[in-house]
């Protein structure tokens, strides 16, 4: 008989649920305004999108390293782990890489120096501009959401990477 550990049932999916419900309900609130508005275009509604899809890249990326650490309670070669996400067409890298990387970018965009090599190397693998003069039409947070969810539905991404989290554990 295999020995169960408590770790592998998903006790951090719950809280994940509810924040990104949170968030999607924000951008369908955003979205239904800009709708309904006669001076509003879509560069604002890009630019006040913008953080709640950061954040929600945030709370995924802790999600993603909370279960690694869950099943080997290290991150030692967590960067070998986000490759068990699904390949984007025509590129080298995981919808789980792109979220580690765009929850980096988000977080460090502002900072004085560069970007750590690994994110500028995600982002530059999936096509994505990162430069500090970036235009919000061309900003990789919203470039890599469209990359991951054409419908901009935020609720996609915890089937990603619920189904990650299975090959982890596998």
């Amino acid at each position: 008989m295999s020995k169960f550990n408590r770790n592998q049932i998903d006790f951090r999916i719950e809280s994940l649920k509810l924040t990104l419900d949170g968030l999607s309900q924000s951008l369908k609130k955003l979205r239904s305004k800009h709708e309904e508005s006669d001076c509003s275009d879509g560069i604002w509604l890009l630019e006040i999108s913008e953080p709640i899809i950061g954040s929600a890249f945030i709370s995924l990326q802790n999600y993603i390293n909370s279960s690694i650490y869950d099943r080997f309670e290290t991150l030692d070669k967590q960067y070998e782990k986000y490759k068990l996400g699904n390949y984007l067409n025509n590129t080298k890298r995981t919808d789980i890489e792109l979220i580690i990387g765009l929850a980096n970018y988000f977080k460090h965009r502002d900072d004085h120096g560069n970007l750590f090599r690994t994110t500028t190397k995600i982002l530059s693998d999936v096509n994505l501009k990162f430069d500090k003069e970036i235009d919000i039409t061309s900003s990789p947070i919203i470039r890599g959401f469209d990359l991951i969810s054409k419908n901009w539905d935020l609720m996609i991404l915890i089937k990603i990477v619920k189904q990650w989290r299975i090959k982890l554990w596998c």
